[in-house]
Parts: structure tokens; sequence; C-alpha cells
């Protein structure tokens, strides 16, 4: 039984027809297991990530960093004062260590455990989580279509468990068009129920409203669902409006006047502002000690030049007496001839 929730395909491309963008790698890799059955199979991502988003910078363009500040000391922590801690249904707080947290984590496995299979129309939407492909590996290529046709055929899920990332999740494997496909599921107590949220209970309706009413969702009603309209209008209309301003040249940064050459864009903006301080502190820093040196030179000229003038004038001075004491010694020799 084909997965109701999947997208129709183009014939030639994506969920909208368009052409098929670059093949993905994997990032897991392990084997389907169940009774005697081994398939090694690879993992892929079935959700691409958002292209564009917004992010916060500062009026300059540069990316702000988070920190973790502690409000009882009144200041920023680092990563190494960093530590887990798991609240008790009590309230308490427990550190749980790196060490601990290894100890009670699930053991490593690269098998994806089928326990058992249920029909797929047994399992209620809300539990599905993530969706990833099953890709298959070079060794079990006859293997992989057979379990996925025999799937496609029974109409069937299988339902089991494997740990990715230290982490242990439930999944559901489906099979489509020859392709096997892996969904993560929620747990049991992460759903809410209608009742446990105050839901009213149902009641009865007019007949003959419900008669009109099913006639409006006829005439709303098509064959299959369009991938078209399952697009992101608020997205698209961001993007549109954000290149429109670009080319008027509004509110544009400069991104390689942001970055250095070895700066992978991962940096914080703190640390940026905290480089640029350090650039201006020790400039600030050689301009001072330039203009020390200077004025302690430009005394010492000054000093110097005094002292030269000093001296000149004091030779001049005494030049001028030496000349008065002869002029009255010539006169006084003149008077006595």
């Amino acid at each position: 039984m084909p997965d109701r929730r999947a997208p129709r395909r183009g014939r030639d491309g994506d969920a909208d027809g368009r052409p098929p963008s670059a093949p993905v790698r994997p990032f897991w890799a392990g084997t389907i297991t169940f009774g005697l059955v081994s398939i090694p199979v690879e993992l892929v991502a079935a959700v691409a990530p958002r292209q564009k988003s917004m992010k916060l910078v500062d009026e300059q363009g540069h990316p702000l960093g988070r920190r973790y500040w502690c409000p009882k000391d009144d200041k920023v922590l680092d990563n190494d004062e960093l530590v887990r801690g798991y609240e008790t249904d009590a309230g308490k707080m427990v550190v749980i260590t790196d060490e601990e947290f290894a100890s009670v984590a699930p053991e490593k496995s690269r098998d994806i455990e089928l326990r058992r299979f249920v029909p797929l129309e047994s399992i209620p939407p809300s539990f599905f989580d993530r969706p990833y492909f099953l890709a298959p590996d070079e060794r079990a290529g006859k293997a992989y279509a057979l379990l996925a046709l025999t799937m496609a055929r029974s109409g069937k899920a299988g339902i089991g468990s494997f740990v990715m990332r230290d982490h242990e999740y439930l999944v559901a494997i489906l099979a489509e068009n020859g392709v096997l496909r892996a969904e993560t599921l929620r747990y049991a107590d992460e759903l809410r129920t209608p009742e446990s949220i105050g839901l009213p209970k149902p009641g009865k309706a007019d007949a003959k409203r419900v008669r009109e009413l099913a006639r409006e969702i006829e005439a709303l009603s098509k064959p299959a669902l369009d991938p078209s309209e399952m697009a992101d209008v608020d997205a698209d209309a961001l993007r549109k409006y954000a290149e429109q301003k670009a080319k008027k040249g509004a509110g544009v940064i400069a991104m390689e006047d942001l970055e250095s050459e070895d700066d992978d864009g991962s940096s914080s903006a703190e640390v940026i502002d905290l480089m640029q301080a350090l650039r201006n502190s020790l400039g600030a820093k050689a301009n001072a000690t330039a203009k020390k040196a200077a004025a302690k030179r430009t005394p010492t000229k000054t000093a110097a030049t005094k002292q030269a003038a000093t001296k000149q004038a004091a030779t001049k001075q005494a030049a001028t007496k030496q000349a008065a004491k002869q002029a009255i010694a010539h006169k006084r020799a003149a008077k006595a001839a």
C-alpha cells in the first residue's frame, strides 16, 4: 500500500517536477535485521534544510554568537564550566558527568532491529517525526529490492529501533515505489490526547447541516494533493523582497569586508569585536608612545637651542664689555699724551 502522506513526484524530478538536485551523501550506515534477514543500508536525509533564513547580526553585519549567562554569579560562562543537569519530577536538579552520561547511554549498534510488522494505516500520523531514505548497500541490491517489493505488497510497516548519534530512536520502515524509507517515531508520552488538554466530547450534529457541509467539501475536493500548494509563500516573498532590495543597493553589507581570508564564517561577533578592539588598543598605544617620544625629543632640542643662545649672548656681552674697556683705555692714554 503506498504511503498516502508521500508527495506525488514528477517524471524526471523532485516532488514538484523540478530537475533532480545533486546527490546527498549518507551519514549513517547499518543493517536492517529481523529473523534471519540481514540487509546492509545507508541512511540519507529525506528533508532538506532551509537554504535561506533570517540571521541575527549587529549593525555592521557581524553574526552574533550565543553565550551562557549565570544569573546567580552575574557572569558569562565558558564551555568548560558547563555541565549536564537532569531535573527530577520532584524539582531537584541532579548533575550528570560525561562519564555517567556515557555509562547510561544506549549501546552503539549498526543494526535497525525490526521487532514486528503492522499495517501502515494503523500508525497514527502524529507519531511520525522525521523521514530518511534507506539506500541499498552495493552488496545487498537484490535483497533490498525483494524486501521493498514484499513490504509494498503487504501494506505493512516494520517497527523497530536503532542508535544514531548516541541516541536511540524508534523507527518505522516503509516501502514505496521500490524504495525503503525510515520514519523516526515520537514516543507515546510525547503526544497529548484531546482529554489531556480539556477538549469537549464530540456532540451530535444536525443531519441536514452535515449534508450541506459535505457538498461544500466535495466541491473543493481533488483526486490528489498538488505539491505546489505546499510551497512556503512567506519564505518566497521574503527572498524576492531581499533580492529586490539588494539590487537597489539598500541595506547591503559587503560580506568580504567582514570576513578575513582565514575566516570560516563560524566566528561570533564578539570575537571580531575583541580583535578590532585589540587592534585599536595597540594602535592607540603606538600613537601614545610616538607622541611621548616626540615630546621628549622636542624639549631636548629646545633646551639645547636656549643654551646655545644664552652662551652666544654671554659671549657677545663679554666682547662688548671688553671693547668698552679698550675704548676707555685708549681715551686715557690719549689724554695723558
